[in-house]
């Protein structure tokens, strides 16, 4: 795994325009907080995402389990509108959406509202396009709560920009396993995460990639490869532009705090993927070279039949040691 840390952190000091531009989306993010109050409920049974691209402007996608289903846009005016993004399409079986495809309307209106109650009163059982998607829906949603008893998985939150969820992006291609620069088209981080680690009160900052599948071709190992690509990305930045921390410890607003944010430099790098036997590297500590940071890599399987039939997640693997009970 060195060898993709040494080739990201070249590839990253070979195209140094990620500086400036990563400069300008946090100064631009701290410049919308307003974004947070987005002017509309979050409707039952939907999840409202956002993207770093969208920080200068009230857009908001919902998701039914993972799977975009409608853009809501906030206009100057506070004017809310719902545009339907639901294709008749052989794969998946959201059928009988009232709205027709892009086909948009005012939010208080009552086509909206039966858009909602359509989504509201889904069946779970319902394929959606992406598996991997519904997944990393699903964790989201369980990572989110704030009840304790009501957690499978107690100390960690994810990362969210303006209260909603959100990929970090990164100028890195990651998935083909070899480290490319893609500038503007880089992968996007599945979820960051913090957590509180056994022993230590101090919160940490979490890399997840997730998958549906765990198979030869698609091994934990080489999930994890992956991950370290994204998180050696997220030491680089934070060693370049340490303001980054306020906004990944959950800060709403600049309070230049980042010094006490980052009294340790380690950061979790964690696969989450059914159980299975395969190829895995897990429970290894790797320093990044040229920061300060260090790379905890971890492995969380996920019981597949239990979340197929009941949709709530059993974990194991080597992060539950490593989490804060």
């Amino acid at each position: 795994m060195l060898n993709i840390i040494n080739k990201t952190l070249e590839i990253l000091k070979a195209n140094s325009e990620w500086q400036e531009r990563y400069k300008g989306y946090l100064s631009d993010i701290w410049s919308n907080p307003d974004k947070i109050a987005k002017g509309f409920a979050k409707p039952q049974g939907l999840s409202v995402y956002t993207t770093v691209g969208d920080r200068n402007n009230k857009n908001y996608y919902l998701r039914f389990k993972g799977q975009n289903v409608g853009k809501v846009k906030v206009g100057r005016t506070d004017k809310v509108t719902l545009q339907c993004v639901v294709e008749e399409s052989t794969t998946h079986d959201i059928k009988g959406c009232p709205l027709k495809y892009k086909e948009a309307v005012d939010w208080d209106s009552a086509e909206a509202s039966k858009f909602r109650a359509f989504f509201k009163h889904l069946s779970l059982e319902t394929k959606t396009k992406s598996p991997e998607h519904e997944v990393e829906n699903a964790l989201l949603q369980e990572f989110r709560k704030r009840i304790g008893a009501e957690k499978v998985l107690h100390n960690i939150q994810p990362v969210l920009l303006h209260g909603n969820f959100f990929q970090m992006p990164t100028p890195l291609k990651a998935s083909t396993h070899n480290p490319e620069y893609v500038k503007y088209s880089g992968g996007g981080i599945d979820m960051l995460a913090r957590i509180k680690t056994e022993g230590n009160c101090h919160t940490r900052l979490c890399v997840i990639e997730i998958k549906d599948e765990n198979k030869a071709s698609e091994s934990q190992k080489t999930a994890m490869s992956q991950a370290i690509t994204y998180a050696t990305f997220v030491a680089k930045l934070l060693t370049e532009q340490p303001d980054w921390m306020e906004f990944f410890m959950g800060h709403k607003t600049k309070r230049n705090r980042n010094s006490r944010c980052l009294d340790h430099f380690d950061i979790e790098v964690v696969t989450i993927m059914p159980e299975g036997i395969t190829e895995t590297f897990e429970n290894k500590v790797l320093e990044v070279p040229g920061t300060n940071f260090k790379l905890h890599c971890h492995s969380l399987y996920y019981n597949p039949q239990k979340f197929s039939e009941t949709h709530n997640f059993e974990f194991s693997g080597t992060f539950l040691s490593e989490i804060k009970k």
